[in-house]
């Protein structure tokens, strides 16, 4: 089970279209079996498969204890393709009780998702650092980064490389990638851009880059991914390019940990 947390520094960076997008092909066009958890207090993530967070049982639940994972998960319209919804009571879960007085709090969504049954999970977490972040990357093998060409967007990956270099510290994430999306082809400052990215995560940058579309902020405030609503839409196209690109990615890494260990032996 490929475990991916799903971050960034800064809001605006179409994280949670990445999230919701990414999963949607994964187990529509490649038919792989995923989880997508919305741990931001926004719920965008569940918002955005037409779910209501006020209507479920959310990640609060779980990380409280008061129920296991299998007991919130929700089925979207999409076979395959599964949600754990969030709500605006995560904001500050860490300070309530049990999870307060758990020095290993932290632990939580890690314990949470063991044993799962999935090829891919993908947590979609805050637009920060804080409790919710660090407990998305100690539960996760993967992380993957979302920027956009702005500069606030490029300054942010200087902490985020500095965030992930002292998890490592305690856990081992690897970084699957930096996607680019609202990409114009034709800005000035592209390559500048591009050079930025490579020089906090050098390598790391997906060769598919999400062009600016309104069809994916038309699709989503339907509550639909935007193959259900403009399937032939350019972001559509791209969104798919970037899950099998994903798909070789773990799969390399995979295959390059195998040889890893075939040289120890």
């Amino acid at each position: 089970m490929h475990t991916i947390a799903c971050c960034s520094f800064k809001g605006g960076t179409a994280k949670t279209s990445t999230v919701l997008h990414l999963g949607v092909y994964l187990a529509k066009k490649f038919k792989k079996r995923v989880l997508l958890i919305d741990f931001d207090a926004q719920a965008n993530l569940s918002t955005g498969l037409g779910f209501s967070s006020d209507d479920n049982d959310t990640m609060v639940a779980v990380l409280r204890e008061e129920k296991t994972m299998k007991e919130v998960i929700k089925h979207s319209h999409i076979p395959g393709l599964d949600i754990v919804c969030g709500n605006v009571y995560l904001d500050g879960v860490e300070a309530t009780a049990p999870i307060v007085n758990d020095l290993y709090g932290h632990e939580r969504l890690r314990r949470a998702i063991k044993g799962l049954d999935y090829d891919f999970v993908f947590i979609d977490t805050p637009p920060s650092l804080g409790w919710l972040t660090q407990s998305a990357f100690f539960a996760a093998n993967y992380s993957l980064i979302a920027a956009v060409p702005e500069p606030y967007s490029i300054l942010a990956l200087n902490r985020l490389q500095e965030y992930h270099e002292k998890i490592g510290g305690h856990h081992t994430l690897n970084i699957l990638g930096v996607v680019l999306s609202f990409w114009d082809e034709r800005g000035a400052t592209n390559q500048a851009f591009i050079n930025a990215i490579d020089q906090a995560f050098e390598g790391k940058l997906f060769e598919t880059k999400i062009r600016r579309d309104i069809s994916v902020s038309r699709s989503v405030l339907r509550g639909k991914p935007v193959c259900d609503v403009y399937p032939d839409c350019r972001a559509a196209y791209d969104y798919e390019r970037l899950a099998a690109e994903v798909i070789r990615r773990v799969t390399g890494e995979k295959e390059k940990k195998k040889s890893l260990e075939a040289a120890y032996v």
